[in-house]
């Protein structure tokens, strides 16, 4: 079996929902992963599937990164890490852990306003992540 792609966050922020709800918001480059790219849209159309989460940090330059594995089981099977630069991007983290969801966006998000796209909202194992943070 492939390792599964490793795919750095180069934006974070917060989406808000229809209901309001304002949702930590992680922007991957998915480019050379359609695998990935497509899973918005194969839950919109297909429902919501089974997805686990596990962490890592490691120490990273002047800092750590957090490796966030994904899991997709149902309705495809699908396995990605997204990586996380700790401190800068801890804001997301600590967020993601609140609320237990984060959303991963695709797509850039000034084009978002326009387009509307579909993107991946993932239920998040708060207490593993919180166990590896430093």
């Amino acid at each position: 079996m492939a390792e599964p792609p490793v795919l750095p966050v180069r934006e974070i922020g917060t989406t808000i929902a229809e209901d309001g709800e304002r949702l930590p918001t992680a922007v991957i480059d998915v480019a050379g992963h359609p695998e990935v790219a497509d899973l918005a849209r194969v839950h919109a159309t297909d429902g919501i599937g089974d997805i686990t989460t596990e962490a890592l940090c490691l120490p990273w330059g002047e800092g750590h990164q957090l490796l966030l594995g994904v899991r997709v089981t149902v309705p495809v099977v699908c396995t990605f890490v997204l990586a996380f630069d700790l401190p800068a991007q801890r804001q997301v983290v600590d967020a993601a852990m609140v609320s237990e969801r984060l959303v991963v966006a695709t797509t850039d998000p000034a084009a978002a306003v326009l387009d509307q796209p579909l993107w991946l909202a993932i239920d998040l194992d708060a207490e593993a992540v919180a166990a590896v943070l430093p």
